[in-house]
């Protein structure tokens, strides 16, 4: 049983996406696990057992409680009843609160677009008694969305993860195979996540999104319903700063 469960398509999407937050969570004594879709066997760069070990290496920098690799093909996440059941055994399993994952119809990648929409169903699903799997049904809370690297519309809330802004970094730097190191010349690289541009989009949208709370690094999220507020100048006080 978790809190949290964020779901991504390859080993280093949730790392990439709101490794900050898992690491606000733990602070605040919440359960976190992690579903990625694949085993990123498809990427230009490393092989499966290479990124496994490094998955293994990012989640224990961010203390993740549980980390499960499903075994959909990388680059192929199709949305079918086989893939859905593979979900719902994995939500009704943790049984989460909330679940995390990707909502931008824009993604570029393919697996991306896929992950969201097929997240979306399951959460649904799998809290219908006549879909019969090894759990029993269990429906969360709430699905929040996260962007994939362009963003293209305003975020409906930030979180603010200044503290642990060096551990999220360190914990995609976890995917060694994936990143340049620091210093390391890209000139020959073959994709964009493996480039120092790649550490520019980084930096700019964290402050970015930081800024529009008045922080200094953020992480963006969209919900599918309205967020309850109880403490109303706390909520807003990043946007008086602002002022």
């Amino acid at each position: 049983m978790v809190d949290i469960l964020a779901i991504g398509a390859h080993p280093d999407d949730i790392e990439i996406s709101m490794g900050g937050s898992v690491c606000v969570f733990k602070e605040q004594g919440l359960g976190v696990a992690v579903c990625d879709l694949t085993a990123g066997e498809a990427g230009t760069y490393g092989t499966e057992g290479g990124r496994q070990a490094e998955l293994i290496r990012a989640s224990d920098i961010l203390g993740i409680d549980a980390r499960i690799t499903l075994d959909m093909p990388d680059g192929n996440i199709r949305n079918t009843e086989e893939n859905r059941l593979k979900i719902i055994e994995v939500i009704r399993r943790h049984t989460p609160k909330i679940v995390f994952s990707f909502g931008d119809e824009r993604s570029r990648h393919p697996d991306h677009r896929n992950a969201g929409r097929m997240v979306e169903e399951c959460i649904f699903l799998a809290g219908l008694e006549k879909i019969v799997t090894e759990y029993q049904p269990f429906r969360p809370l709430s699905l929040i969305r996260f962007p994939e690297l362009i963003v293209w519309r305003k975020p409906d809330f930030v979180i603010d993860v200044t503290k642990f802004w060096d551990r999220k970094i360190e914990s995609i730097r976890a995917h060694v195979s994936q990143v340049t190191a620091e210093g390391e010349d890209d000139t020959d690289t073959k994709t964009f996540i493996r480039s120092n541009r790649f550490w520019e989009l980084i930096d700019a949208r964290s402050r970015l999104f930081g800024a529009m709370i008045g922080a200094e690094r953020g992480e963006a999220f969209y919900c599918d319903r309205p967020v309850k507020v109880d403490d109303v100048l706390s909520a807003c006080m990043g946007g008086l700063e602002r002022r």
